[in-house]
């Protein structure tokens, strides 16, 4: 059944964004602990960013169900996009020969031995009819991505223990953090942690010292041209000068917005309730657009 969705699912999108070159950078600049992350399109990987935990596993490996022989995703990738079910060709090779070894050899059949019918509250007919319906296939490849009801790895305990220790500022980025594990990691780093928050809408649930809200993609360009840092897209090697870019190519001129004398900036593309404004910012309004005049 999963086999028959696999290929909808699996990452078409090979350009990672201007964040995950962000954290590449972080990581370049020695500035990264760990990137804890809930996605598994493996684009963390594509930008270069090795200090990566994939929470929910990614599609950057696969596991054979039988022999737990594990391969890279690319190996799977061509079988899964042409709707084909990718099987481990080892265990394939194995069963070939074990079948091969077990045929009987020429001459009279041994009869069948009768089999004593037994009282139970189900029938010979109804195990035939589950085997049908679940049949084993041999070496089935699975993709490293965690299945809904399925328990997570025990490593992600012991490395946010380990992470814990040696954190010194923690930014959230592009999440709702209401899945588990990532919404329980706030709940395991001291307080005394600073928090930064970077979306498109306020977490209500959470009280970051910083919050920036807008396109994430938009507030990192602003980050990184006030800390004078060069995006990997933007150096010379793809054809891109290294300068630092205008006010104007990363800013407009009404953002960002601060919420009153509150701890919560408004960047382009921010959308937050109308209370959540309010509570930091009483004289807070929209700006409404003016309707476009019809042509008589």
């Amino acid at each position: 059944m999963f086999y028959s969705f696999i290929s909808q699912l699996w990452p078409q999108l090979t350009e990672p964004s201007i964040t995950h070159e962000f954290i590449r950078l972080l990581q370049d600049r020695d500035k990264l602990l760990r990137n804890y992350t809930q996605n598994i399109d493996s684009l963390e990987l594509v930008a270069g960013v090795t200090q990566v935990y994939h929470c929910h596993g990614s599609f950057a490996t696969a596991t054979c169900m039988d022999c737990k022989r594990e391969v890279s995703g690319a190996v799977i990738k061509p079988a899964v996009l042409s709707g084909k079910i990718p099987r481990c060709q080892p265990c394939l090779e194995a069963e070939a020969t074990n079948t091969a070894s077990s045929q009987p050899k020429r001459g009279k059949p041994k009869p069948k031995k009768k089999k004593k019918a037994r009282a139970s509250n189900h029938t010979e007919s109804d195990d035939s009819d589950n085997e049908a319906s679940h049949p084993h296939i041999t070496g089935l490849m699975k993709p490293g991505i965690t299945f809904f009801g399925e328990p997570l790895s025990s490593s992600f305990d012991a490395q946010l223990w380990a992470d814990r220790a040696e954190v010194d500022l923690l930014v959230i980025i592009g999440t709702s953090l209401k899945v588990r594990p990532v919404s329980e990691i706030l709940a395991h780093i001291p307080h005394s942690i600073p928090q930064i928050l970077i979306n498109k809408t306020p977490i209500e649930h959470i009280n970051p010292d910083i919050v920036l809200l807008g396109e994430c993609d938009k507030i990192i360009e602003y980050l990184c041209h006030d800390l004078e840092w060069v995006l990997p897209s933007r150096i010379e090697e793809r054809g891109q000068p290294r300068r630092k870019r205008r006010p104007e190519e990363v800013q407009s001129a009404e953002y960002p917005r601060r919420l009153g004398a509150s701890h919560v900036w408004m960047f382009e593309g921010a959308k937050l309730p109308m209370p959540y404004a309010r509570k930091h910012d009483p004289s807070f309004t929209r700006e409404r657009k003016t309707k476009k005049q019809r042509l008589n």
